[in-house]
């Protein structure tokens, strides 16, 4: 797959992440009848997401969207993108913006689903969870290059 700016929003989730994989499914229904490309990060080529400044390693961590305009946002930021333009969702974050105490909470919270992400899917029972560690994400986006080279 080719990143393409200027005619979709891209939104990269870790394809081995239960939860991820579930709301990936949801924000699909979501942006049915929008240019949105919503897929696991190991669907590109490291080299791909470099242009933008994105690693595989960050996309393992946290949710990232890469603009029409070739914007990168991350975590928080690129949930909340997703969602502005989504109406009852948009006044809700507008709301967060208006008052930054809130926008710190919905940071917080979104760090710590993100970092426990793995138990949440466990106790969700949520089978697709499955954590590489960083030696096995240098090894896959080696053999992604290859693949793509």
């Amino acid at each position: 797959m080719k990143i393409v700016t200027g005619q979709h929003d891209y939104m990269l989730f870790d394809g081995d992440c239960g939860i991820c994989n579930l709301c990936a499914q949801h924000a699909r229904r979501m942006a049915q009848n929008e240019k949105w490309q919503i897929h696991p990060y190991q669907s590109y080529p490291e080299s791909e997401l470099e242009d933008f400044g994105v690693t595989h390693a960050q996309c393992a961590k946290q949710l990232h969207v890469i603009s029409r305009r070739g914007k990168v946002h991350r975590g928080a930021f690129a949930l909340n993108y997703f969602l502005m333009r989504r109406l009852p969702w948009s006044l809700l974050i507008v709301l967060l913006y208006a008052f930054p105490v809130l926008l710190l909470f919905e940071i917080i919270g979104y760090a710590l689903v993100a970092r426990f992400r793995q138990r949440l899917s466990n106790w969700l029972g949520l089978t697709a969870c499955r954590f590489a560690t960083e030696p096995e994400i240098i090894a896959s986006s080696k053999r992604n290059r290859q693949r793509f080279d």
